[in-house]
């Protein structure tokens, strides 16, 4: 008969307890490296974001005093690039939250000894119960929506952190390409010095639709530098009478604020035009892109597109801003210089 040995319980729960201690940690250890990577850290841009859009915002500044303003691709291609950097910092630091929580979940779960439907390996080879499917199982019933989310947010950091990579990239291309036109556009701002805005002599209201020959439209905020008013009338006897044309808008900061900008409505209520009023606002555009130079123009948007006379041509796509008439849609807008 065995001699009864008083202390092998004590040694028998102890060796119990460091073998759970050491399939936790093993498990835990598995788990944690089964997660998603840290977010952004796969997806980084080899340059800094932050730093590159710093660098070019000065040349920003230079040309948008040098060329008068308003370098709307520019200007959005900078806001859309702060947007995402924004988006990628708050994503990574949701994500590190949540991987944080499923971290500590699956510890407390095994430390706090709420294993006991799943076989535990209590000597030998603890690392045989990481291998088991039964700790797997475990661990995707706890944690399965949290690591669904983790996933989720990495992969979403990661996607912001490329989009405003690509954004900053587009900042850059859009410097260039107005820098190459530096010297064409300097004979054009020579050519077409600033001008102080006037009411014209219709009054705040313009002259109604309808009047003899119907070649002029109503005008909401008649004041405009005499160069705008030129391309008002010119294109208002071709191409009207439109349902508006809206110009002047005090404290706007921008082209409509100092009467170098009309809008040419295509549509009312904030509807799409149709098909007609559309392929009408295509000519629009058209005639004045291709009398640019005789009338000083800037840049025309229409169907959120812009094509600004001081870079290298052609139409160029804008940021999404929400709705029709914000994405230009229902209206052909001129500026001038």
């Amino acid at each position: 008969m065995a001699a009864h040995d008083p202390d092998g319980g004590k040694r028998d729960s102890f060796r119990t307890r460091t073998a759970r201690r050491a399939v936790a940690v093993a498990a835990l250890a598995a788990i944690t490296a089964a997660l998603p990577q840290a977010a952004g850290s796969a997806a980084e841009p080899k340059k800094d974001p932050a730093k590159e859009l710093a660098k070019l915002e000065k040349r920003a500044a230079a040309l948008s005093k040098e060329y008068r303003g308003e370098l709307i691709t520019l200007e959005e291609a900078k806001k859309a690039a702060k947007r995402a950097k924004a988006d990628a910092e708050r994503l990574g630091r949701e994500y590190e939250t949540v991987r944080s929580d499923v971290s500590r979940i699956a510890a407390s779960t095994y430390m706090s000894g709420r294993m006991d439907t799943i076989p535990l390996v209590t000597a030998g080879d603890p690392n045989a119960a990481v291998r088991d499917a039964a700790v797997l199982e475990h661990l995707s019933r706890n944690n399965g929506r949290r690591v669904q989310d983790l996933r989720k947010l990495s992969t979403q950091a990661a996607e912001s952190r490329r989009t405003a990579g690509a954004k900053v990239d587009q900042v850059r291309k859009e410097i260039e390409d107005l820098e190459s036109q530096r010297t064409r556009v300097r004979k054009l701002m020579a050519k077409y010095k600033p001008e102080t805005p006037s009411s014209g002599g219709g009054g705040s209201s313009g002259r109604p639709d309808g009047v003899s020959g119907g070649t002029k439209s109503t005008i909401t905020g008649n004041s405009m530098t005499a160069r705008m008013r030129t391309v008002l009338n010119a294109v208002d006897s071709r191409f009207g009478p439109f349902p508006a044309i809206g110009c002047a808008r005090p404290g706007d900061p921008q082209d409509h604020g100092s009467g170098r900008a009309c809008d040419f409505m295509e549509s009312t209520g904030g509807q799409m035009p149709s098909a007609s009023a559309r392929a009408h606002g295509d000519a629009v555009a058209q005639y004045v892109i291709d009398n640019a130079s005789r009338f000083g123009i800037k840049y025309v948007i229409w169907r959120q597109r812009i094509y600004d006379m001081r870079g290298s041509g052609g139409w160029r796509q804008m940021e999404d801003r929400g709705s029709v008439t914000q994405n230009h849609y229902d209206h052909v807008h001129v500026s001038v210089l």
